[in-house]
């Protein structure tokens, strides 16, 4: 059965009735009257010949009084097998039903009605924008009425295919890795049409608040279609594809790839973010470096060894001679004083070259309590003449306990923070390096070493524990000593940062492991 839409009712009662329809059954000789009105008539049924709308009256009975060539072939017959018959002698009762219906509603009414029909006509489903009205005589009675019928079919089907079309594009775009822009040109600027989940997610908007608004409203994703380069595109009609690396104050690095496609006044753009992609191969080349550098370290600690053990066994000769020749009290102290510190640093090295070589093999790090304050004191001695001249140092200890860590590379920490810190106090003098020890929390301690040098700048701060990054001319630095102070803390289970404020200074935070108490470290042992 077809299905019948009220739209609205339109207009009122005919000012004037139509002229009654001439038929090839009926040809009457017009009166003096009638050929007044000729001219019209024959205009009217030219126009209505013309139009690919069905238009036809009927009498009150239902009888068809006209109808047009586009209608009786909407109905499968000829003009002159419809006219005098009514709707149940040319189509199916449950058709029939409707249009009767919408006649007899249509009449009551005595004004004009709209309505979407859908129904089966000679072996066809149309879908109806149907108009009907009553037509009245010279004495204003109703005398039936009249219709007109646009099939709307395909307007229909073309409207559904834009709709399927618009979720089949939906969900492709939705399923895709890449965030998915389609761009309008106008005087205006670019107009934002289409987007998917994922430039909502670039955008920093839904799709449904950012689409028809244009792209200047966006600064921040300005890069995905420069001006100049959309003029471009359009102009020699050909796509772009290339890789942009973005660096921003304050953020990290990022890549994109990005494609520019035409398509009329329109611009298809495929963005996606390869930063991940990007770091890991810079990871994967750093890797290789550090591996050089290890096998560097590993030849360096074996080149070194041979000469420190003749250093060292000399040493141990020198005190003994010290111990055997007799000297003034105050002078033997002062010659073994000075052996002491010499032994102390060539221990030092040696310490040092078995970390390098332990470093260079991956050998696991030996970590046991120790006093945090003298591997720091230890640590100022190494510096203390660089720093003279150029600054105070201020020790503000706390109550600190025993942090569970590596002697030798907690000392190597120390040293390069003391010396960056010095670095970067001005050559005039006058400026502070401050250390400060505090509990923090059950588990750790804090140490702050601080100073009221230069700063670094906020652009730097995100890579400052990158491996190779340096600010310093070529030639004096190396860029892994924060990288490696920063590797070591972690390893240790600890933690590293750093804050800075141009101009006025810069303070790196170490978070280091509490050793555990010695009832814990035996049993640890025996299990």
């Amino acid at each position: 059965m077809g299905n019948v839409r009220m739209i609205a009712g339109l207009g009122g009662k005919m000012g004037k009735p139509l002229p009654e329809p001439r038929s090839a059954a009926a040809e009457r000789e017009p009166s003096v009257a009638q050929a007044a009105e000729l001219p019209y008539r024959e205009l009217f049924l030219a126009l209505a010949e013309e139009l690919p709308d069905a238009v036809f009256t009927k009498d009150l009975q239902g009888r068809y009084t006209y109808i047009n060539s586009a209608g009786a072939q909407y109905l499968g017959l000829p003009v002159e097998e419809v006219l005098g018959r009514r709707d149940l002698d040319l189509m199916s009762p449950e058709e029939a039903q409707n249009t009767v219906e919408f006649d007899r509603q249509t009449l009551m009414a005595g004004r004009t009605l709209r309505a979407e029909m859908s129904e089966w006509l000679a072996g066809v489903q149309r879908e109806w924008l149907s108009t009907k009205g009553i037509l009245r005589g010279p004495d204003g009675q109703v005398t039936g009425l009249y219709g007109i019928c646009r099939d709307m079919s395909a307007h229909r089907r073309s409207e559904a295919s834009r709709n399927q079309s618009e979720v089949l594009f939906r969900a492709a775009a939705a399923s895709s890795f890449d965030a998915f822009f389609v761009v309008r040109g106008e005087p205006e600027g670019l107009r934002l049409m289409r987007l998917n989940s994922h430039a909502e997610v670039l955008l920093g908007c839904a799709a449904r608040e950012a689409e028809g608004r244009l792209l200047s409203e966006f600064p921040h994703i300005a890069f995905i279609a420069p001006q100049a380069l959309c003029e471009q595109v359009w102009r020699t009609g050909k796509a772009h594809d290339e890789e942009l690396k973005l660096e921003e104050p304050g953020h990290r690095r990022r890549w994109f790839r990005r494609q520019l496609n035409p398509v009329g006044d329109c611009l298809a753009i495929l963005v996606r973010d390869i930063t991940e992609q990007r770091e890991n191969e810079l990871r994967l080349r750093l890797n290789e470096r550090m591996a050089a550098v290890g096998m560097l370290a590993a030849g360096v600690a074996h080149e070194i060894n041979n000469p420190l053990a003749f250093v060292l066994s000399n040493l141990h000769y020198i005190e003994k001679e010290l111990q055997r020749l007799k000297l003034v009290p105050d002078e033997q102290s002062e010659l073994l004083e000075a052996f002491n510190d010499a032994r102390d640093g060539a221990e030092r090295m040696r310490a040092i070259v078995q970390s390098l070589g332990a470093l260079s093999r991956g050998d696991s790090v030996t970590t046991q309590p120790m006093d945090l304050h003298e591997v720091l004191d230890n640590s100022v001695q190494l510096v203390s003449g660089r720093l003279r001249g150029r600054g105070e140092l201020v020790r503000d200890y706390g109550d600190a306990p025993l942090v569970l860590a590596n002697q030798v590379q907690l000392s190597q920490v120390f040293v390069n923070l003391l010396m960056n810190a010095t670095q970067a106090l001005p050559d005039s003098g006058g400026g502070t390096v401050r250390l400060v020890t505090r509990r923090h929390g059950e588990n750790q301690v804090l140490v702050e070493v601080q100073d009221t040098g230069c700063g670094i700048p906020a652009e730097n701060l995100e890579r400052i524990f990158d491996p190779f990054f340096t600010t310093k001319p070529v030639g004096e630095g190396t860029g892994l000593g924060l990288s490696i102070s920063h590797d070591i803390i972690r390893g240790l289970g600890g933690e590293m940062s750093v804050s800075s404020i141009v101009g006025k200074g810069t303070t790196f935070r170490l978070l280091l492991p509490v050793a555990p108490e010695l009832d814990e470290l035996e049993e640890n042992e025996v299990h």
